[in-house]
């Protein structure tokens, strides 16, 4: 009879030695599973499972050497595994019918790497055996092949969420067993200690992982699962014209803050953009700004779009941008870090915030000046595809978020007003054209 693997990381056996240590007494013929010497387990004929390379009896205290969280651990990849072979087996009748399953969820080792499998007797992993794939497995070749080649952002967030929420949960689990109801528990968890837009966005990593191994052909379908609504965010209003005087006022002698406030108000930038914006990129005479990258963490990167783009400056943007200059270096960058060649983000970040708690003003992210400038133009009369061009979005879709009312009474007072305009004058209709032949001729 032949050993087998169950497929996580601590790789497990089911020993059938002739050693009297290791074989129950026959008052207990019970199959005894547990992880790494500690774990609970369930009974049933003559055979155990013991850890990789050791001899060990199951033992009675789960929680003996074992940390908390790690028992927590442990407890849960046994419970599924439990709970996986309970509903092929009507309670472990027999021991043959019990190897066939645990032979399902096989990825066996090579012989030399496990002392308990004789190299005579090693068996081979099933033909077309999809079910003892990880959740990790595919990530693995996820991170290499796809994940490797996007933005360094994106390779962040992917990280950070797997490191984070997925594989602490799902890593070692087999992806068939990967289901609706245990992704809907999942979320269900989430919810107590992050926002539905967080929830949202770790759900959808899961279910990219998942799609990935249904091109590869690992996975039969993806389990479909519904967004959470997100409530309207209120952190997204514009700034009032009383909150930005009173944060121009507290700027006032203060470089860093004033050019902050105008490049985000007057010109829509984004927080990296603003980092990685050099003296160079300044055109005074023809009162341009050149956005060509953005900064990260490990450099500069290409701007959104992937093209640069020249946004027009206003006069008073262009006045403070001309006092800064001075006798600055070309290729210093306009806001320069204490250690690198800018500031860092969180420096950033929280320069900004203290510059808004002297003005009496709540600091809501950057990216509130970038709505106000948006709204502001809106007021002004500037049309969507105007918009659409000065905030830098590929979709008209994405600007009409940004699109705000300030003062509803006076925008409905200002559309009404419009239906007592006299009617514009009929645009005059084009005469005959002559040919060219008969002009020449005349």
């Amino acid at each position: 009879m032949d050993n087998v693997c169950l497929p996580y990381g601590s790789r497990l056996y089911a020993c059938t030695c002739s050693k009297q240590a290791h074989r129950p007494a026959k008052s207990q013929r019970a199959l005894h599973v547990f992880l790494n010497g500690n774990g609970n387990g369930t009974r049933t004929q003559r055979h155990h499972v013991v850890p990789e390379g050791k001899h060990k009896q199951p033992l009675s205290c789960p929680g003996r050497s074992c940390s908390p969280a790690r028992l927590r651990t442990r407890c849960a990849q046994t419970t599924w595994i439990l709970e996986s072979l309970a509903a092929e087996l009507d309670a472990f009748a027999n021991v043959d019918a019990t190897l066939s399953v645990l032979a399902r969820f096989v990825r066996s080792p090579p012989a030399a790497t496990n002392p308990l499998v004789p190299r005579t007797t090693h068996r081979r992993p099933l033909a077309g055996n999809t079910l003892a794939i990880t959740l990790a497995d595919m990530f693995v070749q996820m991170e290499d092949r796809v994940i490797r080649h996007q933005e360094p952002t994106t390779q962040e967030s992917w990280k950070s969420i797997w490191h984070c929420h997925l594989m602490p949960k799902f890593g070692e689990m087999p992806i068939h067993l990967i289901t609706k109801p245990r992704i809907l528990d999942y979320r269900e968890e989430l919810q107590k200690r992050h926002a539905p837009s967080t929830c949202n966005h770790i759900i959808a990593k899961l279910q990219g992982v998942l799609s990935y191994a249904v091109e590869k052909e690992k996975l039969a379908a993806v389990p479909k699962i519904g967004r959470l609504k997100i409530p309207s965010a209120a952190e997204k209003d514009p700034y009032t014209d009383e909150e930005m005087g009173l944060l121009l006022a507290a700027a006032e002698g203060d470089e860093v803050g004033i050019l902050v406030l105008l490049l985000s108000l007057d010109a829509g930038l984004r927080r990296n953009e603003m980092l990685a914006l050099r003296w160079c990129d300044l055109d005074l005479k023809n009162n341009e700004i050149h956005v060509k990258h953005s900064a990260h963490r490990r450099g500069l990167k290409c701007t959104k779009g992937k093209k640069s783009v020249a946004v027009p400056m206003r006069a008073r943007l262009k006045a403070e941008l001309a006092k800064a200059r001075k006798d600055r270096k070309l290729t210093d960058h306009i806001f320069q870090g204490e250690r690198n060649a800018w500031m860092s983000e969180s420096a950033f970040r929280n320069y900004m915030r203290a510059l808004a708690a002297k003005a009496g003003v709540e600091w809501r992210g950057f990216h509130k000046g970038k709505h106000t400038f948006i709204t502001l133009l809106l007021e002004k009369g500037a049309t969507l595809n105007e918009l659409q061009l000065l905030a830098r979005h590929k979709h008209a879709s994405t600007t009409e978020g940004y699109m705000h009312v300030r003062n509803a009474a006076k925008a409905m007072r200002a559309g009404i007003a419009r239906l007592d305009d006299p009617e514009p004058d009929p645009a005059p209709v084009p005469g005959p054209v002559k040919s060219v032949l008969r002009i020449v001729k005349s």
